[in-house]
Formats: C-alpha cells, sequence, structure tokens
C-alpha cells in the first residue's frame, strides 16, 4: 500500500534507535538528523528508506499501538508497556468484553484495552479530571479506538454506569475507595487490576480487596532490561526499566454485606 496525505508512520533512525512519530502533511519535519520533506513521503511503501537534507537514512515504519502510546501527550506516567502486557493477560478480556476503566488519564492503557476488546466489546472509561479527558480524547482520535470507547468525565466514586462488567482496570490515587463500588458491577468471576506507585498504597488496596470478596490476589512489579545483542560482545545493558508501578490482580467472587 502506497503512503498518503493524512497517514500516520514512523520514522526510524536504527544508528541511535530513535524515531519521530508524524502525519504526513505539507510542511517539514525538522530533527537534529537534518530537514525531512514529508510530502516526500506521499507514493512510498512501508519498509522504505527515506534521506534527510543532511543524508540521514530514516526508515518509515507502520506505528505499533505501542509507538503511538509512548508518544502521547502526557503528564503523568503511563501504564508501560512491560506491565500492561500482562495486566491484559490477567484481566483475560478479548473481542465482545465489556471493560470497566477508572482513570483514564492519557489513555494509554485505555488504547490497549480498547484493541483486545475490538471489533464487537467496549470500554467504558471514567476520568474526573477535565484536562486529563480532554488530552486522553486528543491522544485517542490518533489510534482510531474511539469507537470502543465511552469516555466520561465525572468520578466514578459517585456512581458508575451499567453493570455485568467482564473485567475492572483501576489506576487512581486511592484506589481502595472504588473497589466497593467496582464488586458491585463486575460479573462473577470478573477479572481486576489495579497500578499504584507506592507499597503503603498496594498494600491497603489488598487489604481492601479481601474486605469486598476479592480472591487470587497478587501484588508484583516487572523489571524490564534491554540485551545489547552484536556478534562477539553481546551483553546487559548499562541502563534499564525499573520500578515504574506495583500492580495488584484479583478476581472478584461475591459482594459481603
Amino acid at each position: 500500500m502506497t503512503l498518503k496525505l493524512g497517514d500516520m508512520v514512523l520514522l526510524f533512525y536504527p544508528e541511535r534507535k530513535k524515531s519521530w512519530l508524524v502525519k504526513i502533511e505539507e510542511r517539514e519535519l525538522h530533527t537534529h538528523l537534518g530537514k525531512l520533506d514529508l510530502k516526500g513521503l506521499i507514493g512510498r511503501e512501508w519498509g522504505e528508506a527515506i534521506t534527510t537534507q543532511k543524508g540521514k537514512r530514516l526508515f518509515i515504519l507502520r506505528p505499533t499501538l505501542e509507538d503511538m502510546i509512548m508518544k502521547f501527550e502526557r503528564r503523568t506516567q503511563i501504564v508501560y508497556p512491560k506491565d500492561a502486557g500482562l495486566i491484559l493477560i490477567r484481566l483475560d478480556i478479548g473481542n465482545g468484553s465489556k471493560v470497566l476503566e477508572i482513570g483514564t488519564g492519557s489513555g494509554a492503557m485505555t488504547a490497549l484495552l480498547a484493541r483486545a476488546v475490538a471489533p464487537n466489546g467496549k470500554v467504558v472509561t471514567y476520568e474526573v479530571r477535565k484536562d486529563f479527558y480532554l488530552m486522553a480524547r486528543r491522544n485517542l482520535e490518533r489510534t482510531g479506538l474511539l469507537p470502543y470507547i465511552e469516555m466520561i468525565n465525572d468520578d466514578a466514586k459517585k456512581a458508575i454506569k451499567g453493570s455485568g462488567y467482564d473485567a475492572a482496570m483501576v489506576d487512581i490515587g486511592d484506589p481502595w475507595d472504588i473497589v466497593g463500588k467496582v464488586a458491585n458491577v463486575l460479573k462473577p468471576s470478573g477479572t481486576f487490576a489495579a497500578v499504584t506507585p507506592t507499597m503503603n498504597q498496594a498494600e491497603r488496596l489488598t487489604n481492601k480487596l479481601e474486605e469486598e470478596g476479592f480472591t487470587n490476589i497478587e501484588c508484583f512489579e516487572l523489571m524490564y532490561r534491554r540485551i545489547e545483542a552484536r556478534l562477539g560482545k553481546t551483553r546487559p545493558s548499562t541502563q534499564m526499566i525499573g520500578h515504574t508501578a506495583y500492580v495488584i490482580t484479583a478476581r472478584f467472587t461475591f459482594k459481603r454485606s
């Protein structure tokens, strides 16, 4: 498929593993590698190389959802892909699932949830802050996943729309305060996941989950270290993505009175 005006592309510079997510439009992209006329991408094919004004080669790649998420506009830390992958597995969602999200934030996890439940499922996501809600909508519009998302700019602690959710994802500062309401709308044996930045929050949330009838509760963190794989001199990278969040997952059994 040849590229056209308005397409989103990832321009990748392999020597430094640097990339730019851009829309093909009538403007120049200015980088430390030189200028590039984005109109010159029209008619090109995925995987081709294009040269900047300084003679640097950039490869034209189709943006993955991870590429888009990592370049989302954001004001707080997102749920990183290293955490999100296992969260999705633990939530056990797929095409047709109905998912509740409390705390849209930048929309990074929302996009991953929506990709998992499309085309017949739905993600209902709550964000109390208007500025975050508008930022997330801008981000999600770029992914093309908005048809599978219902965004609500309100406080889920007041009330949660609907019931019979297959899974719930929570990313707010005081997740224990929403557990009771989540329990009211989850299906029996429904799945639950949350992220917290501190151990104290994880501890308090775990205790509340037990009180509200959840079982199979686990708390963990994931580390991600790249390996510099080069012929004859492969070694671990000197940098790594260490602690990003504590992840808590659980299964709902019944609502305790």
